[in-house]
């Protein structure tokens, strides 16, 4: 009986022994799973700000760049109308030479430098030219209209359409002193196309000046 009791003791104590240890291995196999799911979370937390802050420099330099974009924008809006202002004041200036030097020629009215050019549309044409008063030392404005006869061929057919449509349309008088500078659209019907323009300056019902261009 006391062997008995004996060999019960001893089995019960190795069987503690063999507990106290597997729990000891299950308890350091937990830890370090424990340990590397930490580092792992901390890498992650590590990864997320660094990618925090790599999407605000993105976002920042988005902003940067359209800010950029748009001055850049700005500025060549604003590169485009210096030209086109000095342009227009170099047109002037030698519009002016020329009165200038005219004070000897025949009084009258000439139309100048007109320009004839597609507007980016089927059948949409931009125009602009100088109405010019010459010769003499004028007192008071000219009055007058301007007046489109678009040649054009529609269909093979040729035929003419005078702009604007109603004669005396306000949109076409001009009232100037020395020069008047003027700029426009015709529209052709659909289907039509243009092949030249003639351009009449008309006065008291007469035809005091004209001129012509080709598409």
């Amino acid at each position: 009986m006391l062997a008995v009791t004996g060999v019960v003791a001893i089995v019960l104590v190795f069987a503690q022994v063999i507990f106290d240890a597997g729990r000891g291995w299950v308890g350091l196999d937990i830890s370090g799973m424990q340990s590397e799911a930490q580092s792992l979370r901390e890498r992650v937390s590590v990864l997320e700000g660094e990618l925090a802050g790599v999407r605000q420099q993105a976002d920042s330099a988005h902003s940067t760049l359209q800010i950029e974009r748009s001055a850049q924008e700005q500025l060549t809006s604003r590169i485009r109308s210096l030209e086109s202002e000095n342009s227009r004041l170099r047109e002037d200036m030698l519009v002016f030479e020329s009165l200038a030097g005219s004070s000897g020629v025949e009084q009258g009215f000439k139309i100048n430098r007109l320009v004839l050019e597609s507007d980016g549309e089927v059948g949409r044409y931009r125009y602009r030219m100088l109405i010019i008063r010459q010769g003499g030392k004028p007192d008071r404005d000219a009055l007058g209209t301007y007046e489109i006869v678009a040649t054009i061929d529609q269909q093979g057919h040729g035929a003419n359409i005078t702009f604007p449509h109603k004669p005396g349309d306000a949109s076409h008088r001009v009232a100037f002193r020395h020069f008047q500078r003027v700029d426009g659209v015709i529209t052709l019907p659909d289907g039509a196309r243009l092949k030249s323009i003639e351009v009449r300056f008309v006065q008291d019902g007469q035809i005091r000046a004209r001129a012509t261009a080709a598409v």
